[in-house]
């Protein structure tokens, strides 16, 4: 079953550390492999296959850079 999401803002093209507008919750598609890294309050990082779709839960300062861009949108669960 497919997630259901509320877009809380634009994508936005990710690469050096980006808040993404402050979110908290953050739709991540990777057109190319990737490393994701997610900097402040959490600390980690993962890899980004090629085509795929993966969400970030993260502090509002909490910063995500990546090696090869992503488009990065601001979102929230919808009930």
């Amino acid at each position: 079953m497919p997630s259901i999401i509320k877009p809380l803002g634009a994508a936005v093209s990710v690469t050096t550390a980006n808040t993404v507008n402050g979110a908290t919750l953050v739709r991540c598609y990777a057109a190319a492999a990737a490393t994701v890294t997610v900097v402040g309050s959490v600390n980690g990082s993962f890899l980004m296959g090629p085509g795929r779709v993966d969400f970030v839960e993260k502090a509002s300062t909490d910063t995500i850079a990546a090696t090869s861009t992503l488009s990065c949108t601001p979102v929230a669960y919808k009930a």
